[in-house]
């Protein structure tokens, strides 16, 4: 019958993309600490970039901000955006996360206290590869 032939490449396919899924995921796990290694060696060396000839490439090393809002403090964050910063024009049905990280870190910048019971934000190191 036809739908079993259908049927059996649709098993036969999920099946493949379950092993890929499992083999991405093992291989993004040994790049995330690899890249991990890298930056403590150059936390450790103060180093901020490095060129590498072997690989002709240039390693810069960074240190991102992620921001969000706690969960269920949505009304607050919007107040506090509102009522104390002044900056209404950024809420919409909601605040895309680009947004908010930007507003954040203009805050932390200016030496502005960020109510730690309505947001969370943090610093992730990561290094970023230019080659060429």
């Amino acid at each position: 019958m036809k739908e079993n032939e259908l049927l059996e490449a649709i098993l036969n396919a999920r099946q493949r993309v379950e092993e890929i899924d499992a083999t991405l995921s093992e291989a993004k796990e040994v790049k995330d600490k690899a890249e991990m290694a890298l930056v403590e060696y150059m936390d450790d060396h103060e180093l901020k970039t490095f060129c590498s000839s072997a690989f002709k490439c240039l390693v810069i090393r960074k240190e991102p901000l992620f921001a969000s809002i706690l969960p269920d403090k949505k009304e607050e964050a919007f107040r506090w955006i509102d009522e104390i910063c002044g900056r209404k024009d950024l809420i919409k049905p909601s605040i895309h996360n680009r947004t908010l990280t930007s507003f954040i870190s203009e805050k932390l910048k200016a030496g502005e206290p960020i109510p730690p019971d309505v947001f969370a934000y943090y610093f992730k190191p990561t290094i970023t590869i230019q080659m060429g």
